[in-house]
């Protein structure tokens, strides 16, 4: 296998596009045009994004088109109304006279459920879709658009690089959300793009040599283009940052997030290699009813339901266990009958003896001053289908607990016969012998008491201290020091997360000989990717942290507060071993008051390297078996850049 030639490294977006403040604009296309259109249900592939494609054959019809509702052009969805076809492809051309005279077109797109955007057969956006996913004709969209969102426009901003003198294409795929959705909608206006623009650089990978610690960053290898001026002046602010930092040379091992061209150019900065456990995170979904769901406090992955994450809400709500899909989706919930949600703070699991059990901690104390803790244990429902149920009693087991005397909590030491009060809101279950251990929040120093197994307890129990936590970084958020909000372990018992309000941290055990106890109190721990309180657009303030089942990511979600319209589930994938960093960039040079936008930039490429980047995603190009078919010598043999097309697969 060649290998990509870059002496160094290289950065690849895999969104193109660039903005700009409009002056005058020319529209291309009008909403309410004459679109091509296919909804027969098949697989068309790749080559229908071309602009060589033969769509003589299609259907055509005046745009808003779809069915439902109040649609110009009804397009067809299949004989079975419960069975529609989840895809529908739209096809139109636009002249463009010369594409060095734009900074880039406007695609603004009315879609329902979810779509996909090509100009010239290149991928320039995904809309309620999965992301970093192949799609296909069965792929549905991400959430179900009802009621207003439906009318929302969603703009995109195409680079002029992409397209040429004379003829273009736009081609667009739009998905339903499942086989019985009621209605679909397209409809798509594009613009040119005109005034000044700037670029930005988002959901970009930087693939650097793993046996260099250290890589310097240079002007030639890091830039971008500015339509506004000639002095190239820009800022660029890092994010989303994997297996590595950006830091001053002057100030090694303290990371930074933003810097300036200058500061390259004048080599400032570097690049530090260090591969990472998990990546940055990204919205997996956003939970369907933020009204309701409002306070998610416990979180964590169901032992015989796959693809479940079992959660529940936080003191006061109803005494309900929520089915989530792992994509924020409501799968049921169960009503546990007889229990009260005095203030329900974490949820665990374990199998014991056989038995796949969830303990829900009732221990929340913010005045620290409760005399009735208590953690419920329950035989873990099977979902047969969604819609949730009923949890009866029998299935129910209510273990109340209480601190031993010392050491003192927030509400004070206790004295013989009254033990001390503090507020926790962490829980764990060892997934090996069934004890449950619980952290406190609250405290300058958060402390880890433990409640052994039994398989039935008769009155109250005193938990056993076990020691302080002094690895685990505090946050003060809310005027009052917050050690942990959630907690959770790996089903092999080795690893354990916690996390608060900014921090999600780390713990592994490097076997089962070092226990829990001696694991959590002490030094080793170290911090993981989380977009929390202390990142712009992060969790405003969340109480929910769990692995997967497998423990390939851990999942967040925050609570709703003031302002916040979605709450998000955010995911964080394990890396493998020795991963080149991921990162994404935004690059301002001051003028612009809207966007950023998506858009692209390159490391010291060579124009096929260019024109694989442009068509191929990163682990197709990183797949050796794909190498001659798809983006190797022979699929651009001249390297020209512009690749043997009637050969190859176009993305």
């Amino acid at each position: 296998m060649r290998l990509l030639g870059f002496t160094s490294f290289i950065l690849v977006s895999l969104s193109i596009a660039l903005t700009g403040l409009a002056c005058g604009q020319s529209v291309l296309i009008p909403f309410g045009s004459t679109w091509k259109y296919l909804d027969d249900g098949s697989e068309q592939g790749y080559e229908w994004r071309q602009d060589f494609f033969d769509d003589s054959s299609w259907k055509s019809g005046l745009a808003e088109l779809g069915y439902g509702e109040d649609e110009t052009t009804q397009v067809g969805f299949g004989d079975n109304p419960r069975s529609k076809f989840i895809t529908t492809y739209f096809r139109r051309k636009f002249m463009v006279d010369d594409p060095s005279a734009l900074p880039g077109i406007k695609l603004e797109l009315l879609r329902d459920d979810g779509a996909v955007l090509f100009v010239n057969g290149v991928e320039v956006g995904r809309s309620n879709m999965p992301e970093d996913e192949l799609i296909t004709k069965d792929t549905v969209a991400s959430l179900s658009q009802g009621g207003v969102v439906e009318t929302v426009i969603h703009e995109f901003i195409v680079s002029p690089l992409l397209l040429k003198p004379g003829e273009n294409i736009i081609a667009v795929e739009v998905h339903q959300d499942k086989p019985g959705s009621s209605d679909l909608s397209f409809d798509l206006r594009a613009t040119d793009v005109v005034g000044p623009t700037a670029p930005v650089i988002r959901r970009s990978w930087l693939a650097a040599s793993t046996g260099e610690s250290i890589i310097a960053i240079t002007p030639e290898q890091l830039r971008a283009s500015d339509f506004t001026s000639d002095d190239g002046q820009l800022d660029f602010r890092i994010s989303d940052l994997e297996s590595g930092r950006f830091e001053l040379v002057s100030a090694p091992g303290v990371a930074i997030a933003d810097f300036s061209q200058v500061q390259i150019t004048d080599g400032e900065i570097q690049f530090v290699y260090e591969p990472g456990r998990f990546g940055a995170g990204h919205v997996a979904g956003n939970l369907l009813e933020p009204t309701r769901l409002t306070e998610i406090s416990g979180l964590v992955a169901s032992i015989q339901n796959p693809g479940i994450l079992w959660a529940h809400q936080d003191s006061g709500k109803p005494t309900n266990l929520i089915a989530l899909g792992t994509n924020g989706s409501n799968r049921g919930e169960w009503i546990l009958a007889g229990a009260t949600n005095n203030d329900w703070e974490d949820i665990g699991a374990a199998t014991v003896n056989d038995e796949p059990l969830l303990y829900i901690g009732d221990f929340g104390d913010n005045g620290a001053v409760r005399t009735d803790l208590n953690i419920l244990r329950i035989r873990e429902p099977l979902l047969v289908a969604n819609g949730g149920g009923i949890i009866p009693e029998t299935d129910i087991e209510r273990i109340e607990f209480q601190y031993p005397v010392t050491p003192g909590g927030e509400g004070g030491p206790g004295v013989p016969g009254v033990p001390a009060r503090r507020d926790a809101e962490s829980l764990i279950v060892d997934p090996h012998n069934g004890d449950v251990y619980i952290l406190s929040k609250r405290e300058t120093v958060g402390r880890l008491f433990r409640l052994a197994h039994q398989e039935n307890y008769i009155g109250v129990q005193t938990l056993e201290y076990l020691g302080e936590t002094p690895a685990i970084i505090h946050d003060r958020l809310y005027g009052f020091s917050v050690s942990t909000t959630a907690a959770d372990i790996s089903r092999d018992g080795l690893e354990i997360i916690v996390r608060n309000y900014e921090h999600v941290l780390y713990f592994r055990r490097p076997d089962l000989s070092v226990s829990i106890a001696d694991l959590l109190t002490g030094s080793a721990i170290e911090e993981l990717p989380f977009f929390g309180a202390r990142v712009p657009g992060g969790e405003p303030k969340g109480e929910a942290v769990c692995f997967s089942a497998s423990a390939d990511a851990y999942f967040t979600i925050g609570e709703r507060v003031s302002g916040v319209t979605d709450i998000s589930m955010f995911r964080y994938q394990r890396l493998a071993p020795e991963s080149p960093p991921r990162f994404a960039v935004t690059v301002s040079d001051g003028i612009l008051e809207e966007g950023p936008r998506p858009a692209k930039i390159l490391f010291n490429a060579e124009p096929m390297e260019i024109w694989r980047h442009q068509h191929f995603s990163i682990e197709e190009l990183a797949d050796p078996n794909l190498e001659s078919s798809l983006w190797g010598d022979l699929a651009d043999g001249d390297g020209d850049g512009n690749g043997d097309f009637d050969r190859i697969r176009v993305r």
